[in-house]
């Protein structure tokens, strides 16, 4: 297939090729490959391929440099090699692109802002810039403007996968699974999509796939993860047409991956040395991310301007106007009870009040600013925002944009964690004032109304008085409400983010780490407000 005569072809050639030298991967106790040599051709299309379960996507996890090496249940030994086309030693640096399976997209942006995001990070170097325009890229390939990327279908969501990797100019582009799931027809039109982008931007291409009927025809090698010897086997031209025989020799031969000798201990004590081990590692990682924060809050951010629309994007998560309304009504309630009920089961009533109603409001209002609202509002705060933030991350694991964020050369981290921690500094002290604010607000409503003799002077002049300092604009105790008010939101941010961005393989995981995160902020929470309750108090 040849370009269209309207849209020009790069000029650039390929610059590099790729060498998979003596690379081992082990699953847990699975050998996915052992000594494993492959070479892909630069300016080629190669083929990967291999029955489900076989490493393949594994495979391209490792040559896309995603490999999590904290992941102690994969271990990998050997070495990826890129080299210029003419095989001499690469000096300059190589871009990765990816086109994710399930195209890891940014639904919160527009199909053109996802592609900006791309071209905003790609490597600096000198080539036609008006072949990478975003918009022209989504003309070419023929994904809509004006549609929310949500709403894109299927085959449009592929193509502006593909769009937003050509934005970051890559030297080296990998697809995963791009037929998966598809109908033939559809299928058929992936395949020529992915020929005329290859045509129309030349670089070294590797797809990992089991559909070789439909990609075949465009590639110039396969290679077949041999489950027998755990090998990447070349295989011949001639020997094309009957890969589906081969594959099925190599799942008859592999159905019993080879496994790893491990001894045997009792299953207690395994279990027990599991629960061990996560519990070092977890607590070892909670330690890292308290010493990871101080230096995180430091924008540096690899575009100021993504960076702070991430950051906007988790403003809106932790305090937006329905987050007002919610610590708003939590405030109101909490004013109510303390007013209404505190006036209304006074004992003796009669004879106590108007000796002590003085000292009773003037009680009520340090209470409600230093103790009951800000307790209550970074509750509500972990709870509610803890679990939106969880659930965005989350998501973002679960649905690979955190890949497709380092396969920009960014780490998540950096965009993400520095935006939530922002979100959380600054959202919490303002939902905290309009909590107190409006419990405030309704104290007075409820005084007035139960007290009309006394009247809103009579309120105002006792409820403050234990906050009022003369001379100061500010209340009393303010720097211990700062305090323990940032000391929270700091600590449900990390949690939030370090729930949110653990592995996620279902949506079930995704589920489960906003509920953890419910749990474990609203813990932290209590133990915050325990301990300054001590100090503060004490």
């Amino acid at each position: 297939m040849t370009a269209s005569p309207e849209l020009p072809v790069s000029a650039r050639p390929a610059r590099v090729q790729v060498a998979v030298r003596d690379l081992t991967l082990q699953a847990g106790s699975r050998i996915l490959l052992q000594n494993a040599d492959a070479q892909f051709a630069a300016g080629e299309i190669t083929l990967i391929v291999g029955r489900s379960g076989v490493g393949k996507s594994t495979l391209l996890k490792v040559i896309a440099g995603l490999l999590d090496e904290r992941d102690e249940a994969l271990r990998m030994s050997g070495a990826v090699e890129v080299n210029n086309a003419d095989g001499s030693p690469c000096t300059t640096r190589h871009s990765v692109g990816v086109v994710f399976q399930d195209f890891a997209l940014f639904d919160e942006l527009t199909p053109l802002e996802n592609v900006q995001l791309a071209r905003a990070h790609r490597p600096r170097r000198v080539r036609d810039d008006a072949l990478l325009e975003p918009r022209r890229l989504l003309d070419e390939l023929g994904v809509p403007h004006d549609v929310p990327t949500h709403a894109l279908s299927g085959g449009q969501r592929q193509r502006l996968a593909i769009a937003r990797t050509l934005a970051y100019d890559p030297d080296i582009m990998l697809y995963d699974e791009p037929t998966s799931g598809l109908d033939s027809a559809t299928a058929d039109e992936v395949t020529r999509v992915i020929e005329a982008t290859h045509v129309r931007h030349p670089c070294t291409a590797m797809i990992v796939t089991h559909d070789y009927e439909s990609l075949s025809r465009i590639a110039q090698a396969v290679y077949l993860i041999d489950t027998e010897t755990c090998t990447l086997r070349q295989i011949p031209r001639e020997q094309w047409p009957h890969l589906s025989q081969l594959l099925a020799q190599s799942r008859a031969s592999g159905e019993e991956l080879l496994q790893v000798e491990t001894g045997r201990a009792p299953a207690w004590l395994r279990h027990a040395g599991s629960r061990l081990r996560t519990f070092l590692t977890e607590t070892s990682r909670v330690l890292e991310a308290c010493a990871d924060a101080a230096w995180r809050l430091v924008p540096l951010w690899n575009s100021p301007r993504w960076g702070g629309r991430f950051l906007l994007h988790y403003l809106r998560a932790v305090a937006s106007p329905s987050a007002w309304l919610y610590i708003a009504i939590a405030g109101a309630i909490i004013g109510f009870v303390a007013t209404y009920f505190t006036f209304r089961f006074l004992p003796s009533a009669n004879y106590t009040k108007p000796l002590v109603i003085e000292d009773l409001l003037r009680s009520m209002g340090f209470a409600l600013y230093r103790i009951l609202v800000p307790i209550l509002a970074t509750i509500l705060i972990a709870a509610r925002c803890g679990a939106a933030v969880a659930a965005d991350v989350g998501g973002k694991r679960y649905g690979r944009q955190m890949d497709a964020l380092r396969t920009l050369g960014v780490d998540p981290k950096r965009y993400l964690l520095t935006g939530i921690l922002y979100a959380f500094l600054l959202g919490t002290p303002w939902l905290l004032t309009i909590g107190y604010a409006t419990a405030a607000l309704t104290s007075l409503i409820v005084f007035t109304t139960t007290h009309p003799a006394r009247g809103p002077w009579f309120w105002q002049l006792h409820f403050h008085r234990e906050l009022v300092v003369p001379d100061q604009w500010y209340y009393a105790g303010s720097a211990w409400l700062l305090a323990k008010t940032l000391t929270c939101a700091a600590g449900i941010a990390l949690i939030a983010y370090a729930r949110g961005a653990r592995p996620k393989d279902s949506s079930r995981a995704v589920s489960r780490g906003v509920t953890s995160t419910i749990l474990w902020s609203t813990l932290y929470v209590l133990a915050v407000h325990f301990v300054f309750a001590f100090v503060e108090f004490g």
